[in-house]
């Protein structure tokens, strides 16, 4: 990441950044993954479901991020204001 410039999705794809995930996210992730492979009978479709449920959760992590970033950002900005 370049130091002059600065960029969120540089910031999480950074080594030295690691993802907080909750006990109850990776309780509710498990849980979905056994539920998923109960339910189909086809071991390749489980695991197709597996790996798009957890792309679906990068995402949403990294937007969840990007929201809250910019959220305390602009917090700060309006308490400088005053």
């Amino acid at each position: 990441m370049d130091n002059n410039e600065f960029s969120l999705d540089a910031l999480l794809n950074c080594d030295e950044f690691s993802r907080y995930k909750s006990p109850e996210a990776i309780y509710a992730m498990n849980d979905f993954l056994n539920a998923v492979k109960e339910c189909a009978d086809d071991e390749k479709a489980a695991e197709k479901i597996k790996r798009e449920s957890t792309n679906l959760m990068y995402y949403n992590f990294n937007d969840a991020f990007k929201q809250g970033f910019c959220f305390a950002v602009k917090s700060l900005k309006f308490m400088l204001k005053i």
